[in-house]
């Protein structure tokens, strides 16, 4: 039958238990997948579920949480390390660093969802943005400084610096409202 995590955990001491942790493991799921690690930590009694830390390639962690119910297998594939291992700092500047990134980066992509607008408009902002420099201003999409305006049509396009421009963006238009059949 099924490997159950929890009748193997709970019928060992916490003491027998806690010589597993740091161990390298092999853990076959229900699923199929194969997963390698270290036994970092489990818990019996709450979510009754493992977790294990893959050291990547580049030298970061990775932590794999895994629920009993889909582990089909587990295998020691050696001894645990020793309790007493260095554990590196953490570099906090890096941390930091790395938080206010992803938070720029976030900030930048959600300027590319317009706010209580339709999915036909959205749908439209996201073809013209992969060719065009393109921003919302409340429901209308502005290119080049070029304004479209609902319904999101050649023919609702307005402004822009010159006819040029607006020839331009009319053109890229057509041909996204043509590709991702927008019914006009």
């Amino acid at each position: 039958g099924p490997f159950r995590l929890h009748r193997v955990l709970s019928s060992m001491s916490a003491g027998v238990l806690n010589n597993f942790l740091g161990a390298p493991i092999k853990v076959s799921t229900t699923l199929g997948e194969e997963l390698e690690g270290e036994l970092f930590c489990y818990d019996v009694s709450g979510s009754n579920s493992l977790v294990l830390r893959q050291v990547l390639p580049n030298g970061r962690t990775n932590y794999k949480w895994v629920r009993s119910n889909v582990i089909r297998e587990v295998k020691a594939s050696g001894p645990s390390r020793p309790v007493d291992e260095f554990i590196p700092a953490v570099d906090l500047a890096k941390v930091e660093e790395r938080a206010a990134d992803a938070e720029a980066r976030a900030s930048r992509e959600a300027k590319n969802w317009g706010i209580g607008v339709s999915e036909r408009a959205q749908e439209v902002f996201n073809a013209m943005s992969k060719t065009m420099e393109c921003e919302w201003d409340q429901e209308d999409i502005i290119c080049f400084g070029v304004r479209i305006a609902k319904p999101y049509t050649v023919e609702s396009c307005s402004g822009g610096v010159d006819d040029q421009t607006m020839e331009r963006v009319k053109k890229v238009l057509e041909g996204e409202l043509e590709r991702i059949q927008v019914p006009m």
